[in-house]
């Protein structure tokens, strides 16, 4: 089963490829991972997870972050309004065709480009604090990078781990894509860099 333990890796690489820039993945997920693939890491879990925790709450030191904070909160709230008020078009929707009403279908229409509407300022709400936290982070740098060392050479230890069950399941090694936010790994090359659609680097092993 050496492409389900690189599809595994490839999960786990990712994860703290994204813990070094505060990119938040499930703890309990990527321990689940880790006792299934049996893996002794360079560091002990429980420093790492330390680690993780202490560059989660980097951002929360600015005064800016609970402005943020709110914003993402205001974001969840309408997601759950829109599924709500979609699902409420929906029925109007069809009720309007049992009680062959078509003024009931116009406002059906009418909330369902609203909903449109909605998705989209959620959107912008969610890029516009992805982007502050980034920032947030840029400013932490030094800290960051310090915290962020245990993380890059468990992903080269994984990398070079990956490399080992392509090779054990005759899978080509430039066939194998990953997305990770930083690119300075040893055994990788970039095959699309971030742009409008996607913030990580594309990257492919060597």
């Amino acid at each position: 089963m050496s492409i389900e333990r690189a599809r595994k890796l490839k999960e786990l690489i990712e994860a703290f490829d994204g813990y070094r820039v505060g990119r938040y993945t499930s703890l309990t997920k990527v321990e689940r991972i880790l006792a299934e693939l049996d893996l002794k890491l360079p560091y002990d879990w429980q420093d790492l997870v330390k680690d993780i925790k202490v560059i989660l709450e980097l951002p929360k030191t600015s005064e800016a972050y609970a402005r943020l904070e709110k914003m993402e909160r205001f974001a969840s709230r309408l997601v759950k309004f829109n599924l709500l008020f979609l699902a409420s078009a929906l029925l109007l929707y069809t009720l309007s065709f049992w009680l062959a009403n078509p003024s009931l279908g116009i406002v059906a229409f009418a909330m369902a480009i609203a909903s449109v509407l909605m998705v989209n300022v959620v959107y912008v709400i969610r890029v516009y604090v992805n982007l502050r936290i980034d920032s947030l982070y840029a400013e932490k740098l030094p800290e960051l990078e310090k915290l962020g060392a245990r993380f890059k050479v468990t992903v080269d230890y994984l990398l070079k781990q990956l490399k080992r069950e392509l090779k054990i399941g005759k899978f080509r090694l430039e066939s194998f894509k990953l997305k990770l936010w930083l690119p300075d790994y040893a055994g990788i090359i970039i095959v699309k860099k971030p742009g409008r659609w996607s913030s990580r680097y594309e990257v492919r092993l060597t």
